[in-house]
């Protein structure tokens, strides 16, 4: 267990970041003339209703790396790590086999067209005011494809007369270095710039497995009323990975071990430069809401593979895809009655390469979506998406009914349907077509929820050669399981006054019944447990704690780096454990000091087949905002 930096990278992110605290030294006068402009707080969201969303403030008490660390505590989402910061760390939920998640900031849509992801890994935990978590009816509505996941980010707000600087620095065990900065100021009534970088380094101690990340973005915003805003934002990603494939268990005398084990592949290296773009207005009047973003999104992706002998050149790919759009949603409220319409186009044209060939297109959808309150507790909402994705028509719809038990319980009934095909190069697909019922309990405590799904004609993905898959129907299929959670304060003032100890439980549960080569895709059940206890002194806050988890037997899918998807496996695991986890968070007046033990036990285990998690670490992270 040892602490590496590399020092080229540690100096270059100690440069910037003692840059970023004098910039904003230097401008720590300002004029008197420079007043607030309250900005719009709906500007980019696609509810009202926010009571399922992570709040920035929110994750202050975790001690993440990148977004996949924050995602990763719902219990909505089942992380598929490759253990690995930086690559395709992705999500699964509700029984889904492939990719049912879409992110969107500002209510578009961030998928590829190539492979129909989007690296989360590429935006910044430092870049979002809150994420709205859409799922079920609400997703298969909303969404620009339809899915029944949908993660939308809001555009991170500040309004500050003095300069405000945030700085996060975290290291892990091995040579894990990353750093993010952010610096906000308002040069002029109603407006404000932000602008933050972060940069990220990691590695493994198995062969071929590391990241090279930078990040650049701003934000431009004229808060022109308390009820309308237009902003100006580009997201920039340099993000090179290497990857293995992951530890080959026939060639492994132990896949866990990076002495004993051996990688599926020599070399994958892969680039990805990615801006995007948006212009987004919002305006809130007294019944009526719009939300406008035109965006345009430039994806370059460059791949490198193991060479055959010396004349090959057919692993050396690179792509560009652009998109080019407008995202236009329109809310209505009267009285008891809430609804909500809107579309998306966009074009977009997508380089070939030696595995697919160029194509191009237009896409286009359009959705409604009512909510009727009976009471002031009770109701039901619904509508449809309908559009084409320049090769098949596509339709989601749904319903749902919700009461609210109080201001934090609720209990709550979905129905939603979606009907979409495959990849743009994929040939000769039936739709898959997607039914799937949620049931949910919501308490202060206690979080419960089940689910069903119904797959006809599902789509997923074999191997075609050595590297790269393709898509094809497979048998139909049903899933089934669920969620719960439960979080309570088990002691008070044990030492103190303001002192106390929180247990934390959480389980989710996941059946995949009537097709065999299914079986056993996801565990049978996963288990977390913790214990936190919290001390508070004024303004500071001592955390202490532990967490601890288990995972049931299953085959899991194996992921396929250029192509990033999932394939079926026959190799069945036992139960692991995810190891034991100690860990201290401090809040110090502004800046929040976070360390934490990871895998304690140094066991052995895997999410995804053949991509092992890493063993003891120390995870370090500090949090510091300037003139907050």
């Amino acid at each position: 267990m040892k602490i590496g930096i590399n020092n080229n990278n540690a100096g270059i992110i100690i440069f910037l970041s003692v840059f970023f605290v004098s910039f904003n030294t230097a401008l720590s006068v300002t004029k008197d003339s420079i007043t607030y402009v309250k900005p719009n707080e709906y500007h980019g969201l696609l509810l009202n209703d926010t009571s399922n969303s992570i709040e920035k403030y929110e994750i202050q008490r975790l001690n993440y790396s990148t977004l996949y660390d924050i995602l990763n505590t719902r219990n909505e989402l089942f992380g598929m790590s490759l253990g690995l910061n930086g690559h395709y760390n992705n999500f699964l939920s509700y029984g889904a086999i492939d990719n049912n998640i879409e992110l969107g900031i500002n209510g578009r849509s961030l998928t590829n067209y190539y492979n129909g992801k989007y690296n989360l890994e590429n935006y910044s935990p430092e870049f979002f005011e809150r994420i709205e978590i859409l799922k079920g009816s609400d997703a298969a509505v909303l969404s620009g494809h339809p899915n029944n996941t949908f993660l939308n980010f809001q555009e991170i707000i500040y309004n500050t007369k003095i300069p405000f600087t945030r700085l996060w620095y975290a290291q892990e065990g091995g040579s894990f270095i990353s750093a993010d900065a952010i610096f906000s100021q308002n040069f002029s009534k109603g407006w404000n710039f932000t602008f933050g970088f972060k940069k990220m380094d990691d590695r493994l101690a198995f062969d071929n497995m590391s990241t090279d990340y930078w990040n650049l973005r701003f934000i431009l915003r004229y808060n022109i009323d308390s009820t309308s805003s237009l902003s100006i934002s580009d997201n920039f990603t340099n993000n090179k990975t290497i990857t293995s494939g992951g530890s080959d268990p026939e060639q492994s005398l132990n896949m866990y071990n990076p002495i004993n084990s051996s990688p599926y592949y020599g070399k994958i290296q892969m680039r990805n430069f990615r801006h995007d773009l948006n212009v987004t207005y919002s305006k809130k009047m007294n019944f009526f809401n719009i939300t406008n973003t035109t965006y345009l999104t430039s994806d370059i992706n460059e791949r490198a593979l193991p060479r055959f002998d010396e004349s090959d050149t057919l692993g050396n790919t690179s792509n560009t895809e652009t998109q080019i759009g407008n995202r236009i949603n329109l809310d209505f409220t009267f009285d008891n009655i809430e609804f909500k319409a809107g579309s998306n186009i966009n074009t977009f044209n997508s380089e070939g390469t030696n595995f697919f060939t160029e194509y191009s297109g237009v896409n286009w959808n359009l959705y409604s979506r009512a909510e009727l309150k009976f009471t002031k507790s009770t109701s039901i909402s619904g509508g449809i998406n309908y559009g084409d994705d320049s090769k098949n028509g596509f339709i989601g719809f749904g319903e749902r009914l919700e009461h609210r038990l109080n201001e934090n319980s609720s209990i709550y009934l979905d129905h939603s349907f979606i009907s979409k095909n495959g990849l743009i190069y994929s040939n000769d697909l039936e739709n898959e077509k997607t039914n799937l019922f949620i049931a949910g309990l919501n308490l202060e405590t206690i979080k419960i929820e089940g689910y069903y799904r119904i797959v006809n004609s599902p789509i997923f993905n074999r191997l075609v050669n050595e590297f790269y898959t393709e898509q094809y129907n497979i048998s139909d299929y049903q899933a089934f399981g669920g969620s719960a959670s439960y979080r309570e304060q088990v002691l008070t003032d044990l030492f103190d006054k303001n002192d106390k100890i929180d247990l934390r439980l959480q389980t989710r549960i996941n059946v995949i019944v009537g097709n065999d080569e299914l079986k056993n895709y996801y565990p049978l059940f996963t288990f977390n447990a913790g214990l936190n206890y919290m001390l508070m002194i004024n303004k500071s806050e001592l955390n202490i704690g532990f967490k601890a988890g288990l995972l049931d037997s299953k085959t899991a899918p194996r992921f396929i780096p250029i192509s990033n998807s999932y394939i079926t496996t026959t190799n069945n695991v036992g139960i692991q454990t995810t190891g034991l986890n100690i860990y201290s968070i401090m809040k110090l007046g502004n800046a929040f000091v976070k360390i934490e033990w990871e895998n304690l036990l140094n066991a052995n285990y895997y999410n995804v087949a053949y991509y092992p998690e890493r063993g003891q670490i120390v995870k370090l992270s500090v949090v510091w905002s300037f003139f907050d």
